[in-house]
């Protein structure tokens, strides 16, 4: 039998350039989820332009207005935590399971928060990863693999050293190569899919125009294409009820419905 794998995508920060991210997505059949918030120090796309992209993909919350959560307050972290889904589901109409918090900043308290506020996934910002989602106080929190930005070395032994994941920082050094992200994405991805794992494309689409890297983006959506199955394309709420245990599906569903005021 195969080792699982799963290939999974998000942007952060709802710029309207998101928009041409999901053309590449979809026009290469990858699933993605996109993490919002109402307001950003950066553009933000329109309510029509969130319920459109909504129709498409995945859309996660970001806090209301992109606060780094450590610099918070605690009831006002909690407040950007709790309204920002119900923010996305009254814009969109549509559930939101997955929460992302801004710049990747978050602590345990934090983690409180998140679970409290109804959500099951947390995806966090640390690099190299290839796990399946771990379980955490009751949710799920999903690493990432590669940014689509370049980053030098030094960012990720940073990010290594933070989250005491020294085994990532081991993964670079035998996958990554003075060339640019993409040939790191690309030896990653043969990994997951020879072993098995979860292999998580992230980015900002402003950032993808800042420092030019739609022709990369495109070569390496092209290559995750080409290389695994359909079925193996998730968005990041999908994995995680993928891993989730069937208590934690159901006590999501119950603390949703006591939320909503739905009985089962």
């Amino acid at each position: 039998m195969n080792p699982a794998t799963y290939i999974t995508t998000s942007w952060d920060d709802g710029h309207p350039l998101d928009l041409r991210v999901a053309a590449l997505l979809s026009k290469y059949g990858i699933a993605g989820t996109f993490y919002v918030p109402a307001e950003n120090e950066r553009e933000t796309m329109s309510a029509a332009q969130l319920r459109e992209l909504a129709g498409v993909f995945e859309i996660g919350a970001h806090t209301l207005h992109h606060v780094d959560l450590t610099r918070a307050a605690d009831e006002t972290a909690r407040h950007e935590i709790v309204d920002s889904k119900s923010w996305v589901e009254d814009t969109t109409g549509m559930p939101c399971v997955c929460f992302c918090p801004p710049i990747g900043r978050f602590t345990s308290p934090h983690v409180h928060m998140i679970r409290s506020a109804g959500y099951l996934g947390l995806r966090s910002a640390e690099f190299l990863s290839l796990d399946f989602p771990r379980q955490r106080t009751g949710l799920l929190l999903m690493p990432t693999t590669v940014q689509a930005f370049p980053h030098r070395f030094s960012s990720f032994a940073k990010n290594a050293v933070k989250r005491m994941v020294m085994a990532n920082l081991w993964r670079y050094l035998v996958h990554g190569s003075p060339a640019e992200w993409p040939a790191l994405a690309e030896s990653l991805l043969r990994q997951a899919v020879a072993d098995g794992g979860v292999f998580h494309l992230w980015g900002h689409s402003w950032e993808l125009q800042d420092f030019d890297q739609w022709r990369r983006l495109e070569g390496i959506l092209r290559f995750m294409r080409d290389l695994a199955h359909p079925e193996t394309t998730v968005t990041n709420g999908q994995l995680c009820r993928l891993y989730a245990p069937p208590v934690a599906v159901l006590d999501h569903a119950a603390r949703v419905a006591k939320a909503t005021g739905v009985q089962g």
